[in-house]
Order: C-alpha cells, then sequence, then structure tokens
C-alpha cells in the first residue's frame, strides 16, 4: 500500500502514512535504551538514536561518518526541483524550505505567520526580564548588557560586544537623510537632526538632565575648589589637540569624572571636539592606541595617566 495523507486520531495532525492511524509523536512513548540506559521516546525501538548509529564508510566518497544511512551527508544532499514551487535546492527533501514551512496563526495574538512556531517573531519577542533584573525584548534568555564580552577588535582597541570588530570599525561613513551632511556612524540621521526630532520638552530636559549630571560629578571630583573658567580657557590656548594635533577646542579630562578622574587642572588637556567626543567616558586603555601614543608623547598629564593604569594592568 502506497504513503498517503493521513489524520491522526488523537491529535487531529495530517502526516503521510501506509497504514498507521496515528502519527509518530503519539505512536511513540517512554523508552529506556537496552545500550546506554537513556531514555528516549520511540514508537518501536528498542536503543536510542545515538546508539542505533554506527561507525560506518560511505559508499561514494569513502569517508567514516557516524549514521545508519549508506551515503555520508554530504554525498545525500543532491540538487532537487520543488515538487511546490519548481525552485531549485540542494537538499533530501522533495519539497524546498520555504514550501515546507508551513502557514500558523499565532496563539498570541491572531497574527497569521509562516513558521514552525507557536508564537509570531513579534509574540517570541515579548518584553522579558534579565537574570540581572533589567527588563529587555528579545528571544535570548539574557539581556545584551549581560550577553557582552570583552573582546579586542582587529584594530587593536578592547571593547565590549557580541560583534567581532568595534563599533568605530563598524561605522560607516554616511549622509545624513535630514539636512544632507556627511557623518560616521550606523544611524540614518547625525546627532544634530536626532535631536532636533525630538519635541521640544524633552530635548530641553535632556539638555538638563546632561548638565546636571556633569556639574555633580564635577563637584563630587573637585581636590581644591571649582576649577575656573580661566582655566579651562587657559588649556584650551595651551595647543592643539594631544591625541591628534588638531586645533584645541575643547577640554578633556585625561581620566574621566565618570571614572574617578580629579576636576583639577592636573587632569585636564586640549583637545578638538572630534577626540573629546569620541574618548568620552573610556580610560586611555580603552581607547584609540594610535592616538592614545600620541598624547603619552607630547603630554605629560596623559603619560602620567598611561603609567598608572599599564602599572596596574601589570601588577
Amino acid at each position: 500500500m502506497g504513503t498517503r495523507d493521513q489524520i491522526c486520531t488523537e491529535c487531529g495532525k495530517t502526516f503521510r502514512s501506509g497504514g498507521n492511524t496515528r502519527c509518530s509523536a503519539c505512536r511513540a512513548t517512554e523508552r529506556t535504551c537496552t545500550e546506554c540506559g537513556k531514555t528516549f521516546k520511540s514508537a518501536g525501538n528498542t536503543r536510542c538514536d545515538a546508539c542505533r548509529r554506527t561507525e560506518r564508510t560511505c559508499t561514494e566518497c569513502g569517508k567514516t561518518f557516524k549514521g545508519s544511512e549508506r551515503a555520508c551527508p554530504a554525498c545525500r544532499v543532491t540538487s532537487r526541483v520543488c515538487t511546490s514551487c519548481g525552485r531549485v535546492f540542494t537538499g533530501n527533501q522533495a519539497r524546498c524550505q520555504a514550501c515546507r514551512i508551513p502557514e500558523r496563526v499565532c496563539e498570541g495574538c491572531g497574527r497569521d505567520f509562516k513558521g514552525t512556531h507557536r508564537h509570531c517573531p513579534v509574540c517570541k519577542a515579548a518584553g522579558r526580564v534579565c537574570e540581572c533584573g533589567r527588563p529587555f525584548k528579545g528571544t535570548h534568555r539574557h539581556c545584551a548588557v549581560c550577553r557582552a564580552t570583552g573582546r579586542v577588535c582587529e584594530c587593536g582597541r578592547p571593547f565590549k560586544g557580541n560583534e567581532r570588530s568595534c563599533a568605530a570599525c563598524r561605522a560607516t561613513e554616511r549622509t545624513c537623510e535630514g539636512c544632507g551632511q556627511q557623518f560616521t556612524s550606523h544611524q540614518r540621521y547625525c546627532a544634530s537632526c536626532r535631536v532636533a526630532a525630538l519635541p521640544p520638552g524633552e530635548r530641553a530636559a535632556r539638555a538638563r538632565q546632561k548638565n546636571n549630571n556633569r556639574r555633580a560629578r564635577q563637584v563630587v571630583a573637585e581636590v581644591a575648589g571649582p576649577v575656573s573658567r580661566t582655566v579651562y580657557a587657559t588649556v584650551v590656548a595651551s595647543g592643539p589637540c594631544v591625541y591628534c594635533g588638531s586645533p584645541a577646542t575643547e577640554v578633556d579630562h585625561v581620566r574621566p569624572l565618570a571614572r574617578g578622574g580629579w576636576e583639577h587642572e592636573s587632569n585636564l588637556v586640549p583637545a578638538c571636539k572630534s577626540c573629546n567626543s569620541g574618548k568620552h567616558d573610556r580610560l586611555l586603555t580603552e581607547w584609540r592606541p594610535d592616538r592614545v601614543a600620541r598624547a603619552v608623547a607630547v603630554s605629560p598629564a596623559v603619560a602620567a595617566e598611561w603609567a598608572r593604569l599599564t602599572g596596574l594592568a601589570t601588577a
């Protein structure tokens, strides 16, 4: 008797069989492998899949593999024509992968989708809570911060993340879709356009919060009282940017205030806007080695901080 579509009398699922009234999942029962003692589910086998597989030699290429077929998986894969859509694909099935994926209705939101899960991708990415307590949206067990690991980029810069390269190396030259300005980033719009798109109230609130946070860090980091504006102006006028040699327009804290730096003249160096923004709250050992090396050579303040960091690292 040939195989034909059947409807399982137990679960109602459609399956192909030559005479069974129940699908393989319903016929399978919990068994104990007679060889290794492992518990597995099967309809009639007395040994689990792992024990039934034996070392074999492929009849076509001579490669040794473990399985129950005469040919290895690589030799069994052939170019086929999908019986449903006519697309040429490589595999062992009669239909391509796209045609084998069934249409389903999400049990969570009722949305039609194509896949093998009970819920659509939107519902699977619903709000989750990481083991660290941080809420996040995705399909992982942990949030992006907890999944991130310490890595070293191909450029030599250490960073933390799941990518092969650091953010600076992944960034590309782009044209802002809002103002047409050239900038380097992963965003579609430059920072100015992103800020301008915010509601006026939120924009002002963010600016106030940023300034308040910075003033609070400066007060906590003061050594001999607040540093006057005259000192800041003197530092800017003392020379070009210590990191790249461009004209200095801002003051950089060699050891960032957010990382325990002091609000003192000994911790201030002239910097351009690009270097000051790029360094942000990173330590010297976490930023671009080429620019840090130049700063160590020309600035005693940077050289002292570098010696402190490398001394800690080698201690």
